[in-house]
């Protein structure tokens, strides 16, 4: 069959996955940030309880949304759901079209779909090189001109688990041209610990910023597909009208305002983290190999030369990381911070491998 397909997707490259080498079951999975544990029971109470809607169209979200509202202290009216962060990224990008203003700022690495999601809707996107393992807010602004419609931040940045803190966000923030939508990605926000991490919805009256959450990551629902983004209420209203209808399910719905709930739950995932943290930073330091310290559920880890043969031996040995290739960092792998048994089988093998 031919069929004519535009140049522009052509070129967009695949959302890189993880590699498989082989079949995956029995391996642990420390690829893809990915909660370690099963879903909190309240939540799969709610599923269980919402089951037999599915026959219907999703109800109203305004319950969610009311909940979440109350979380950050404003209304239920300065939220708008996606089907996870992606759906957001992508409502951002159409609602922000406008004549002569058609260029995104990203970090270089930055989180794989903004590039992506760029592309598809013709915007033209500019890299802004990481500074030490962070982002570099002055760069990205001596970036910023005329044509220039969005801005994405990832805080804490995936792929490095670093962040900029709330004083350098609100000088970034100073003098920014007010055509210019900024978007802080902070679906790791839950793991920070460090307390300067920026209380980004301060600013959504006062600055064109929007904040994206998810519900994926601290709070176990990856497969549900369901995060949120918080900004002014005007401008949430336009992005939801580039909403697919009901693009959020009945059971994800449910289990997200279950979840958002139970503090138990979440705090236990939190405490599992902090504790994965120090037994890596331990481990890898006896070991004397460089990593990145992290603020995020996942740590950068450099292996030199040889970090996609480790990536592939760790495989043959039924574990699952991320090699950084496609990032552009080719000597790294990036981690999950998982549960501690699964914490010390990586860094056993990790150890095996290392002295061979």
């Amino acid at each position: 069959m031919k069929f004519e397909i535009g140049k522009d997707i052509k070129d967009i490259p695949y959302y890189p996955r993880a590699m498989k080498y082989g079949g995956d079951g029995g391996l642990i999975r420390l690829a893809s940030n990915e909660n370690p544990f099963p879903p909190s029971q309240k939540a799969l109470n709610a599923i269980l309880d919402n089951i037999f809607n599915i026959t219907r169209y999703p109800g109203g979200e305004s319950g969610l949304k009311e909940l979440i509202g109350k979380r950050f202290g404003i209304s239920g009216g300065n939220v708008v759901l996606g089907n996870g962060s992606d759906e957001i990224i992508e409502m951002i990008l159409k609602a922000a079209r406008i004549k002569h203003r058609d260029r995104v700022i990203i970090t270089d690495p930055a989180f794989a779909y903004y590039s992506i999601a760029s592309k598809v809707f013709n915007y033209d996107l500019v890299r802004i090189p990481l500074k030490d393992m962070k982002t570099d807010l002055k760069g990205i602004k001596d970036a910023v001109d005329e044509r220039t419609r969005v801005i994405f931040l990832n805080n804490p940045l995936n792929p490095t688990g670093t962040i900029f803190n709330e004083k350098e966000f609100e000088e970034f923030l100073e003098g920014l041209p007010n055509h210019i939508l900024v978007a802080v990605d902070e679906a790791y926000a839950e793991f920070a610990e460090d307390t300067n991490f920026p209380d980004s919805v301060r600013f959504i009256d006062d600055h064109p910023v929007l904040v994206l959450r998810t519900f994926s990551k601290a709070y176990a629902l990856a497969g549900l597909r369901i995060g949120y983004c918080l900004g002014e209420e005007t401008l949430i209203s336009y992005l939801e009208r580039t909403r697919q209808p009901f693009s959020i399910n009945t059971v994800a719905l449910a289990a997200a305002e279950a979840v958002l709930m139970d503090t138990g739950f979440v705090n236990a995932v939190l405490e599992n983290n902090k504790n994965g943290k120090i037994f890596y930073y331990d481990a890898l330091k006896e070991l004397s190999i460089e990593f990145v310290p992290t603020e995020a559920n996942f740590i950068l880890i450099r292996l030199g030369k040889d970090a996609e043969g480790i990536t592939k031996r760790l495989f043959e040995e039924d574990i699952l990381v991320r090699w950084m290739g496609a990032y552009n960092l080719p000597e790294y792998i990036r981690v999950t911070i998982g549960r501690m048994d699964e914490n010390r089988r990586f860094i056993d093998v990790l150890r095996r491998l290392m002295n061979r």
